[in-house]
C-alpha cells in the first residue's frame, strides 16, 4: 500500500500542482527507466517510453479513481506504451547492451558494469532473449518485486495467464542460462549477447 505523502502527492496532482508531478518524477523515474530498459530491449526506445509514460501521466491523471492505486496505474501505461513501440519497431530481439544498461538508472557507475559478475550477464542475456510479453512478467515480477496480482492488474489480464506467462518463461530462462553455462554455442550465435 502506498504511503500517505504519495496519496497527497497524487491529489495534489489532479488538482493540477506541477510540483507534485516533479516529486513524482523523480520518485518513479529510475524505476520506469529500469523496466523500459528491460522490456522494451533499448536504451533510447527506453527513454522515450519514460517521457510518453509520464506525458500520459499528466494528461489523464483525472482518470485515475482510486488515490492509492497510483503505482499500478503508472507501470500499466508504461507497459503498454512500451509495448506499442515494441510493435511499431517490431523489436522482439532486444539491444544487446540493454539490461547492463538499464543497470545504469540504478547510479551504477562504469567500474561497477566491470566488476559485474558473469552470472548477472548470462541472466540479462537470458531476459534479453525472452519475447515481450515473457520479459514484462519477468521484470514486474523479479525486478520490480510485484505480485501476481499486481502484474495482472498492470497487463490487463487474469492472475492465471500471469502465471501461465511466469512458468513458461521460468523454464525458457532455465534452458537459455543452462546453454550460456556450457558455452552456449547456438544460443550464443542465435542471440548475439554473449559477446559482453
Amino acid at each position: 500500500m502506498p504511503d500517505m505523502d504519495e496519496i497527497k502527492l497524487v491529489r495534489c496532482l489532479k488538482a493540477g500542482d506541477r510540483q507534485a508531478f516533479d516529486t513524482l518524477y523523480e520518485a518513479y523515474k529510475n524505476m520506469l527507466l529500469r523496466m523500459a530498459c528491460l522490456v522494451s530491449g533499448s536504451v533510447e526506445d527506453a527513454e522515450d517510453i519514460v517521457q510518453e509514460t509520464f506525458v500520459k501521466c499528466y494528461l489523464h491523471i483525472g482518470s485515475l479513481k482510486k488515490d492509492t492505486g497510483f503505482q499500478s496505474w503508472l507501470f500499466q501505461i508504461l507497459y503498454r506504451t512500451a509495448y506499442g513501440y515494441a510493435k511499431k519497431r517490431k523489436r522482439e530481439i532486444p539491444d544487446e547492451n540493454a539490461g547492463m544498461q538499464a543497470d545504469a538508472t540504478d547510479g551504477m557507475t562504469s567500474l561497477d558494469h566491470i566488476l559485474q559478475s558473469e552470472a548477472q550477464q548470462m541472466i540479462h542475456a537470458a531476459v534479453s532473449d525472452l519475447s515481450f510479453k515473457h520479459r514484462a512478467v519477468v521484470v514486474l515480477f523479479y525486478y520490480n518485486d510485484m505480485s501476481v496480482r499486481e502484474i495482472a492488474k498492470i497487463l490487463g489480464t487474469t492472475e492465471g495467464t500471469v502465471k501461465s506467462r511466469l512458468f513458461a518463461a521460468r523454464k525458457k530462462l532455465s534452458e537459455g542460462l543452462k546453454q550460456l553455462e556450457e558455452g552456449g554455442g547456438e544460443y550464443e550465435n542465435k542471440s548475439g549477447i554473449c559477446s559482453l
